[in-house]
């Protein structure tokens, strides 16, 4: 099967730039007022019209998408807190400042410093929609901050493409991971606003935490807490062997929790925990009702780590390599 090389869309706040194997040059596509306003999706049928105009124009062939956000369309602070409370305190204090309705944030590594990217989700999904309705499937989203790494500059040009092409496994390693597909069990804010005007908040509560074991300032609550969730679910921890991979420090560890309980607001009571145990990049979802509580880990994961999330949650769990999440969990109905 012949290998698709992926095309790269940049998303400024003036537009869209977009380069490619088989395109020739770079192609732009201005956002207009009555589709994006200070990063505010206005109009997005107007927004999704002028993108499929705009593809069906320059005949571009339908492909994989690496999604640039351009530094002038996300928020990021560098942390500098020098205890894991003061990092958890400085990441909790900056999202609650970004003036956004809906947004998704990650913790990202560049030149040896942690960094909090915020993004506007709705600009994102916008984008992504459009371009999915065509043919074209979203593979990576990645902000400017992370690309100097690969040389790539604050200019986004055909050069940039080509730097891009060539580190496309440093590029995945480092996407907005769970915002970069579509999820059955969580509705994106294209369909919402299609159907109605409801807005979904997406927090996001970063602690950096750079060695593996057991936390050493786990508070006694916090461990009865996530005791009484698993003897209610009346389930049992599975061990899982160390894993030969190598292991990222917990801040970097993507996680989901699904809440398949019925119960509302269980699956942010052990996002809570999880957040006290240091863990950081945690997504929350509703999906269909299940009577069993399952993890899923990536080999990325330490013993360590997996020992912390299975004595919150409870359940079994696996390995599963083509994870999408490094910790993926769902949570199955709670017996009394």
């Amino acid at each position: 099967m012949k290998k698709t090389i992926p095309t790269i869309v940049s998303v400024s706040r003036g537009g869209l730039s977009v380069c490619g194997a088989q395109i020739n040059g770079l192609l732009k596509m201005p956002f207009g007022v009555e589709m994006v306003k200070d990063l505010n999706v206005v109009g997005l049928a107007e927004l999704t019209a002028q993108i499929k105009k705009f593809v069906e124009t320059n005949k571009i062939s339908v492909s994989d998408l690496v999604v640039v956000l351009d530094a002038e369309t996300y928020f990021e602070r560098q942390l500098t807190g020098g205890t894991d409370e003061k990092m958890a305190e400085e990441v909790q204090e900056f999202v609650d400042s970004v003036p956004l309705a809906s947004l998704s944030s990650k913790v990202f590594k560049a030149n040896g410093k942690y960094h909090v990217v915020v993004i506007n989700r709705r600009l994102y999904e916008s984008v992504r929609t459009a371009f999915e309705s065509l043919g074209f499937v979203v593979k990576a989203v990645v902000p400017e901050l992370v690309l100097g790494v690969v040389g790539v500059g604050s200019t986004f040009d055909t050069n940039a493409c080509r730097l891009i092409l060539k580190k496309m496994g440093y590029v995945m390693e480092n996407s907005f991971v769970g915002v970069t597909h579509v999820h059955t069990d969580d509705e994106s804010w294209v369909n919402k606003n299609q159907k109605t005007a409801t807005i979904m908040a997406v927090g996001a509560i970063m602690v950096a935490v750079l060695g593996v074991g057991l936390v050493a300032w786990q508070t006694i609550s916090a461990r009865q807490a996530a005791v009484a969730r698993a003897k209610a679910r009346q389930t049992r921890v599975v061990q899982i062997s160390p894993s030969p991979t190598p292991t990222p420090a917990t801040v970097v560890l993507t996680m989901r929790v699904v809440n398949a309980t019925g119960v509302a607001g269980e699956a942010q009571k052990v996002r809570d925990d999880l957040v006290r145990l240091g863990f950081a990049n945690i997504e929350t979802a509703t999906g269909a009702k299940t009577d069993k509580t399952l993890t899923v880990f990536s080999p990325r994961v330490s013993q360590a780590d997996r020992q912390k999330v299975l004595a919150v949650v409870g359940g079994t769990s696996r390995e599963n390599t083509q994870s999408q999440f490094d910790v993926l969990i769902t949570l199955g109905q709670v017996t009394p």
